[in-house]
C-alpha cells in the first residue's frame, strides 16, 4: 500500500472544489489507511519526518510560505525520493519538476472528481504508467499529450539547435522538460521521428 497525505491549512477549501459524495470517499481512503488529511499546524522544519510514512505529499503552496518551509519541502523531497504535489490557486500552469517527482498544479485541477479514483489507484499500486503524477494531470493521455506540446515545439523551430540558439527560455526550459520526461535515453527526436510515435500513441489508447 503506497499512502497519501493532503495539507491544507484551510480545511473548507476542499469543500469549496469537491462534491460531498467525493468528500466522502476520500474519508473512506483515510479510514482505509490510503490518505490522511491534515493542517499541517504541527509541522516544521525539525519534523518534517513525520511524513516518511507517505509515498506522496500534496500540499497547498500557502502552508508553505506562510511557514517558510517550501525549500525544506524541496529538499526532504529529494533525499526522500517521494513525490510531492504543491497545489495553489495562484498557479496559473501546470508545471512538472525534479524528474517527475514535483507537480505544480492549480487547486481547482488538483481539487478534483479525479482526485479519489488517484488516490485509490496510487495507494493500491494499480497505475501503470511510469509517472504517477502526470498520470494525475492528463490520464491515460499522459504521453500522447507531451508528444503533442513536444512536434509542436518542432514545428516552430527547425531542430534542437535552433531552440537552444534562438528560443526563448521558456522554450529552451520546455524542451529539455519534455525530452527527459518523454524518453530514458533523453536523446534528441526529429519531427519525423515524433510524429510517428504520436500516431502509434494514439492507437495504444484506442486500444485500452
Amino acid at each position: 500500500m503506497k499512502k497519501t497525505i493532503i495539507i491544507d491549512d484551510r480545511t473548507e477549501r476542499m469543500r469549496l472544489h469537491l462534491s460531498s459524495d467525493s468528500i466522502s470517499k476520500l474519508e473512506n481512503l483515510a479510514s482505509k489507511g490510503f490518505l490522511k488529511m491534515s493542517d499541517g499546524q504541527s509541522l516544521t522544519k525539525n519534523t518534517l519526518s513525520v511524513l516518511d510514512d507517505f509515498d506522496l505529499i500534496a500540499v497547498h503552496r500557502s502552508f508553505l510560505t506562510k511557514h517558510t518551509l517550501f525549500i525544506d519541502f524541496i529538499e526532504y523531497i529529494k533525499k526522500s525520493e517521494k513525490r510531492l504535489i504543491v497545489f495553489s490557486g495562484g498557479i496559473t500552469q501546470n508545471s512538472v519538476l525534479l524528474d517527475g517527482r514535483h507537480l505544480n498544479i492549480n487547486s481547482y485541477d488538483f481539487y478534483n472528481e479525479k482526485l479519489v479514483s488517484f488516490v485509490s489507484d496510487f495507494g493500491n499500486e494499480s497505475i501503470t504508467a511510469a509517472n504517477p503524477l502526470l498520470y494525475f494531470l492528463y490520464g491515460e493521455c499522459w504521453r500522447l499529450t507531451l508528444l503533442l506540446q513536444y512536434r509542436y515545439l518542432l514545428w516552430e523551430y527547425d531542430d534542437l539547435e535552433e531552440i537552444v540558439i534562438n528560443g526563448s527560455k521558456n522554450d529552451i526550459e520546455k524542451e529539455d522538460y519534455l525530452r527527459t520526461t518523454l524518453w530514458a535515453d533523453k536523446k534528441y527526436r526529429t519531427l519525423e521521428e515524433v510524429s510517428k510515435e504520436i500516431e502509434l500513441e494514439k492507437l495504444k489508447i484506442q486500444n485500452l
